[in-house]
């Protein structure tokens, strides 16, 4: 039996042991193996089908919104993978300010900032350092 059909089967959100299963973590999972396989587009499609429930693990929750935020960047939406990062903070803020993917999304995020930034590149071609 698939993980999807058993959660169904389930029909709700357990967390019995600290395994938390079911239908949401289901679909928190599906987005991360989406990202995972670097597929930003189908991790967008797939965050959109579903809401996190307000009994949601904060962490899971967190995690989910750090998914999302890569998932975004790889789709080539810098603001809703900015949008994405600062829901993952408000979720689970210790969380998400030690997540490496965090760091990697916020880096990737921000050296695209810099090379769309007209003064900065003007600044880099002529070999000007910021101080």
């Amino acid at each position: 039996m698939a993980d999807g059909q058993a959660a169904q089967r389930l029909g709700r959100d357990r967390d019995d042991y600290r395994l938390c299963f079911g239908p949401t973590n289901v679909n928190i999972w599906s987005v991360g193996l989406a990202v995972e396989a670097m597929d930003g587009t189908e991790a967008v499609k797939r965050a959109e089908r579903f809401d996190i429930p307000p009994h949601t693990q904060r962490e899971r929750a967190g995690h989910h919104w750090i998914d999302v935020a890569r998932g975004f960047l790889l789709h080539g939406d810098h603001d809703k993978a900015t949008r994405s990062l600062y829901r993952a903070k408000e979720t689970a803020p210790q969380q998400a300010k030690y997540h490496p993917m965090v760091h990697e999304t916020i880096r990737t995020l921000a050296r695209a900032r810099r090379r769309a930034d007209p003064v900065a590149h003007l600044a880099t071609w002529a070999g000007v350092r910021n101080t």
